[in-house]
């Protein structure tokens, strides 16, 4: 795959994994667990995602100037990522999150965001777009709203594609002008109930239809394409051209942590190297179905030709 020039804003974070039978019940203890490290954060997860797809990739940031933060700066320059757009901020601590896995692959995750509050957008430059390559700016949710949606503009106005994955959450009401900004919306059922008013118990009930409604009300507020992923369901793809509906790949999963970054990252990476949005998006697909067969966000990102592999036993 051609490399493409991946611009990732958003969180670095270094994951403490404990694997245990089942989930606990809120206020019970389940003991007898596994313990693992991992680097994470969704905008690092999604950054090294594009590099081992085939992407030269930026990572701009915020880590505390702690070991973790070491540790992090380290993993990401190991995975080919470029970290001179990453900030050390003295006196804070590298964000963390706590995970429970189960054996079936589900996880639960709470996360301290350290040093990643601190990501306002100053200083940074975002490159302009030349006639030589296409750039591809990715976001997420794990830094403050503000700054991601200034840079988002800054984006566009520099030429770039922009996508901009609402997980984990949405803090604030979006602007208007950010959403036309954003070529591709990625959400999963949840992030879609919210932002279009639901609720979390709505999202669990929604079926392709109520998607599809959701859908249209987004892409009649400035939403040029939005891309909603539903786990082993798969993902739909609605835009002005209609709805196009990836079923996800089979396979054996042991862990689902970082599957939605590792699409993302590979979506992008795809649309950097000029790929049609179909096929970004079935290698999208693949990538995250093989993520989920590995422990670990980061580590479980597969290479380019591991993904060739994979698509190619099963055409």
């Amino acid at each position: 795959m051609v490399d493409g020039n991946i611009c990732v804003f958003g969180s670095i974070n270094t994951d403490l994994v404990v694997y245990v039978d089942r989930l606990p019940s809120p206020g019970e203890t389940v003991s007898g667990g596994r313990f693992a490290q991992f680097p994470g954060g969704k905008g690092a997860n999604q950054a090294v995602a594009a590099a081992r797809a085939g992407a030269a990739v930026a990572m701009h940031g915020c880590l505390g100037d702690d070991a973790f933060g070491r540790e992090r700066l380290a993993s990401l320059r190991a995975a080919g990522v470029s970290t001179a757009g990453v900030r050390l901020v003295a006196g804070a601590a590298s964000g963390i999150a706590q995970i429970a896995v189960d054996r079936a692959g589900e996880n639960t995750i709470v996360v301290a965001p350290g040093a990643n509050l601190s990501f306002d957008g100053s200083g940074i430059d975002v490159p302009a777009a030349g006639a030589g390559g296409r750039f591809v700016s990715l976001f997420q949710n794990e830094v403050p709203q503000a700054a991601t949606e200034m840079l988002i503009a800054r984006a566009k106005a520099a030429g770039h594609l922009v996508i901009w994955n609402l997980a984990p959450t949405v803090a604030r009401e979006i602007l208007p002008a950010t959403l036309a900004a954003v070529d591709y919306l990625v959400c999963n059922t949840n992030e879609l109930a919210m932002v279009t008013g639901g609720s979390a118990a709505e999202a669990g009930l929604m079926d392709d239809a109520d998607i599809g409604r959701r859908a249209g009300c987004l892409l009649a507020r400035g939403v040029r394409d939005l891309l909603v992923t539903l786990g082993s369901r798969g993902s739909i793809l609605a835009g002005p051209e209609g709805i196009v509906r990836q079923e996800a790949f089979r396979v054996e999963s042991v862990d689902t942590v970082g599957a939605g970054d590792c699409f993302c990252g590979v979506f992008a990476a795809g649309l950097a190297a000029g790929l049609p949005v179909r096929m970004a998006l079935v290698r999208a697909s693949a990538a995250a179905a093989i993520s989920t067969t590995r422990h670990g966000a980061q580590d479980s990102m597969p290479t380019a030709t591991e993904v060739d592999a994979f698509i190619a036993a099963r055409a």
